[in-house]
């Protein structure tokens, strides 16, 4: 399995950050947070549907700014040591701008990445924070999805990506405290994760692509705010971390939209992680020792998703 240098320690209670972009304020359209430059397509392809102005000249600083505004609000909270790992697959994980981020903060960006969104937390973190996250495949939030997946099960409890990196930083002993996102969204984070969690709805979901946005200066506003209170929260010990029975019953439907090409190469898969075995014509069962291991799959599956 690949692995990742540790992290630089920093002085203080210490957050973990995942930005996804399809939550955001205001986006609602794959071209308002996808490059065109994520698969081999694209990158072939100069005239590439998904290569807009929007993102480049306007997504991308919003991801950056709802970024800051969570780092300001778990700094107010007491909170003096910030990593952000770039969760959103657009551009190859590289959105957030660099030379705009918070200068205390650490970045993990670029792909591939051993674990996807959870590459670099571990117990020394004292909370994990998740912006801009979206709904679980086929309901329907705004270009709602997981991973490469139609469905994960884990112990019988459904999850989304966000009930997923909870489970993974629950291993290490770091609650999440906030999540952000359109209402179905942050209805599923609640289904999940329990009431302890703080939610901040940035949209109300009308359709994959349509929805009623807040403006996104109000939800950087209730970030700060609602990041601040989680991280008392965490502090005082108030939010614990979320747990499933180990070892891990893991239940996955692979997309089915894709092509037998992308079913072959993660059949072949089974040969890397033991306990993993084809179940169907896209289904897999994989018997988990720790959620790491479940998010190393899941990176390479997305490095397959993204040839």
């Amino acid at each position: 399995m690949p692995a990742y240098p540790q992290l630089p320690r920093g002085d203080g209670f210490r957050v973990f950050i995942i930005p996804d972009m399809e939550g955001m304020a205001s986006a609602v359209f794959n071209r308002e947070i996808v490059a065109g430059n994520e698969t081999q397509a694209g990158r072939s392809d100069p005239q590439s549907p998904f290569t807009h102005p929007d993102y480049w000249d306007h997504f991308r600083d919003l991801v950056t700014k709802e970024v800051n505004a969570a780092i300001a609000g778990a700094r107010r909270g007491g909170a003096r040591s910030f990593v952000v790992n770039e969760g959103h697959g657009g551009n190859l994980f590289g959105n957030i701008y660099p030379w705009d981020l918070d200068t205390a903060a650490l970045l993990i960006r670029g792909w591939p990445k051993p674990e996807v969104m959870s590459t670099g937390i571990d117990s020394s973190f004292g909370a994990l924070v998740m912006t801009g996250v979206h709904a679980g495949p086929h309901t329907p939030g705004i270009i709602a999805h997981a991973y490469a997946f139609d469905s994960i099960i884990v112990d019988g409890h459904w999850l989304n990506e966000t009930g997923f990196n909870a489970l993974v930083a629950g291993e290490f002993g770091v609650p999440i405290v906030l999540a952000s996102g359109d209402n179905i969204a942050m209805q599923q984070a609640h289904d999940q994760l329990g009431p302890s969690v703080i939610t901040v709805t940035t949209k109300i979901a009308i359709g994959s692509n349509a929805g009623v946005t807040f403006s996104p200066a109000i939800v950087r506003q209730m970030l700060r705010d609602s990041v601040a209170e989680g991280v008392r929260r965490a502090m005082r010990g108030q939010i614990r971390p979320f747990t499933l029975p180990k070892p891990y019953q893991v239940d996955l439907v692979l997309r089915r939209s894709y092509p037998q090409r992308m079913v072959d190469a993660v059949d072949a898969l089974a040969g890397s992680f033991p306990g993993f075995q084809k179940t169907g014509d896209h289904t897999y069962h994989y018997v988990a020792q720790n959620a790491r291991d479940i998010a190393r799959l899941f990176d390479m599956i997305e490095e397959l998703a993204l040839q």
